[in-house]
């Protein structure tokens, strides 16, 4: 297999995720074609419910502390969990005493909580305002929600809803045409919109950024860089030498391995998963076998799972760091404000 060529090794979802990138020509098209009355009914579904939490028609539930929600309008791919970690460290800066809620759909994001902050709070279930109050019990003073901008239930302090620039649309397919929850439109309910990169410029980041502001006029807009450029192996810090395995589980593994190969690697092949992959022996043996010796490169993400089934020294980890390029004011004085709430 040859660099850049990505190997389905688990069918449905990544196969999904290759036709939503179209990648499979005229077949696809004619699927986009046929499910096109699915996708007008599920913008009617989105719509109905939104405008009932609108109207009041649906409850929401304020918590007793503030609630900071980082969310998004797509499926993955536009750096919720750095950014929530991220989130966590600037409430600690400020004398809060943070909890993470996440809805536990996957335990690969709680983990890596953990992992980040051994000391905060993890609450990983789908009953947010449930675990609202078992934050406060724990002594928490804010929460910060991991993907809850869908999440109408639970009021919030902070609605934070980031755009990855290297997947914006201004007119996206919804579910299940792509993977979009909900249209552009819903940014004007945002607090504060986050526009995130990975391997595009700054200069392309702002581009998008100015688009979505003609969406969200009122909305003021932030520009964050999601650097990856740590790396992590048996307490080296040092790139891979030499041609590399990339192993990806995560929503936008191509992003994943222009970010591997910016940071130094060789990366000739690379073996993609579906996003929150469980991995077992057999994957294990399978990436070993793969590999053929050379080193294998994944994400911290990813990590936490493969830890527990391969010894450090085969792994080389590359880590994210969330840099604000633009909007830092804005997003300072928002935390602020909640702080001296």
């Amino acid at each position: 297999m040859s660099a850049g060529r990505w190997e389905p090794t688990s069918a449905g979802e990544v196969v999904v995720a290759r036709w939503w990138r179209g990648e499979y020509g005229l077949r696809g098209r004619v699927l986009q074609l046929a499910l096109a009355p699915a996708e007008v009914l599920f913008r009617a579904g989105v719509w109905l419910r939104n405008s009932a939490y609108d109207a009041g028609i649906l409850a929401v539930t304020r918590a007793e502390i503030p609630v900071v929600s980082v969310g998004n309008l797509t499926i993955g791919g536009a750096g919720k969990t750095p950014v929530a970690a991220f989130l966590v460290e600037e409430l600690r800066r400020r004398g809060l005493r943070p909890a993470l809620l996440h809805g536990g759909f996957a335990d690969d994001e709680p983990r890596l909580h953990r992992q980040w902050h051994p000391d905060v709070p993890v609450f990983a279930e789908k009953d947010r305002i449930e675990a609202a109050s078992r934050a406060v019990a724990c002594g928490a003073t804010v929460v910060v929600l991991d993907d809850g901008f869908q999440h109408r239930r639970i009021a919030k302090n902070l609605e934070i809803v980031l755009v990855a620039a290297e997947s914006w649309t201004a007119q996206p397919k919804l579910l299940p045409r792509g993977p979009w929850r909900e249209s552009p439109s819903s940014l004007r309910r945002a607090d504060l919109i986050a526009v995130t990169r990975k391997t595009g410029t700054a200069d392309f980041s702002y581009s998008v950024a100015r688009e979505v502001s003609t969406l969200a006029p009122d909305v003021p807009i932030a520009c964050l860089h999601l650097r990856a450029d740590r790396w992590r192996r048996s307490g080296e810090t040092d790139p891979p030498s030499g041609p590399a395995l990339a192993v990806a589980g995560v929503a936008s593994p191509n992003l994943f391995a222009e970010n591997a190969r910016a940071a130094g690697a060789d990366i000739t092949e690379v073996v993609v998963f579906p996003d929150h992959h469980e991995y077992t022996q057999g994957d294990v043996q399978r990436i070993r076998s793969l590999a053929r010796g050379r080193p294998v490169v994944t994400t911290e993400k990813d990590n936490v799972k493969l830890a527990t089934l391969m010894d450090a020294s085969e792994l080389w980890v590359l880590g994210q760091r969330v840099d604000i390029e633009l909007g830092g004011d804005v997003l300072a004085s928002a935390l602020d404000r909640l702080a001296s709430a």
